[in-house]
């Protein structure tokens, strides 16, 4: 069974990755999302690659192996369902 990345990743093969732009309001909310990554990444021991700026995020995933896999692809899920967690107050 092959698994496959959550819609709206963006798969390459060479080197095995998949990445994602994430869109947000304003820098309180980009900066949300940041900071619940950092506790899910130290939580999983998954570190994407991260490029950002005010209103976005580019979030990298690299497979730790030759291709990725499903550990891959659940931490992909987990980043999506934080980019839609609203920032608390």
């Amino acid at each position: 069974m092959s698994e496959s990345p959550p819609a709206g990743w963006q798969v390459q093969a060479k080197p095995a990755a998949m990445s994602r732009r994430f869109e947000f309001a304003d820098y309180a909310a980009t900066r949300g999302f940041l900071d619940r990554l950092e506790v899910l990444s130290k939580e999983t021991g998954n570190y994407p690659d991260l490029n950002f700026a005010k209103t976005h995020v580019n979030v990298s995933v690299v497979a730790k192996d030759t291709v990725l896999g499903t550990d891959d692809y659940a931490f992909a899920r987990q980043v999506e369902a934080l980019a839609s967690t609203p920032l608390a107050s």
